[in-house]
């Protein structure tokens, strides 16, 4: 009997093949960003300072490299 609420499990599918993955390990002095993007055959890992303005603009980055390998315009 699946609970009420169960965060475990997901209700939405993951689309692998179209959505971009980022894990961040943060400490107060750096951040520590990986990444599964959509087409790209290397999973990137990049170390950031602890600053939300360059980690969205490695997001970002990582976003637009996704369609370009793929052959596909951005949807920004």
């Amino acid at each position: 009997m699946q609970k009420p609420n169960d965060l475990s499990r997901s209700s939405t599918v993951l689309e692998q093949s179209t959505t971009l993955i980022a894990v961040i390990e943060m400490s107060l002095s750096s951040w520590l960003v990986a990444g599964i993007v959509p087409g790209l055959d290397r999973h990137p890992l990049k170390k950031v300072g602890a600053d939300e303005d360059a980690l969205l603009r490695l997001l970002h980055r990582w976003r637009e490299e996704a369609p370009q390998t793929l052959g596909m315009r951005s949807h920004a």
